[in-house]
């Protein structure tokens, strides 16, 4: 049950809709690179991720 409840969770993170930091544009997944104003979005997956790592309960381990 454990894995099903993470991959709806995975699944669910993929699905929302994620905009450009800086413009507003919506991204499309794989963008790198904000097509409207050339933005990186590095600082937006980095964001991403971290939420979801959370949602997994995964801890910061260094």
């Amino acid at each position: 049950m454990f894995i099903k409840e993470n991959i709806s969770k995975v699944m669910t993170f993929l699905y929302q809709t994620k905009n450009c930091l800086s413009c507003g544009v919506r991204i499309r997944f794989g963008d790198i690179d904000c097509p409207h104003c050339g933005a990186e979005l590095e600082d937006l997956y980095i964001e991403w991720a971290t939420k979801l790592l959370r949602s997994l309960n995964c801890e910061e381990r260094n």
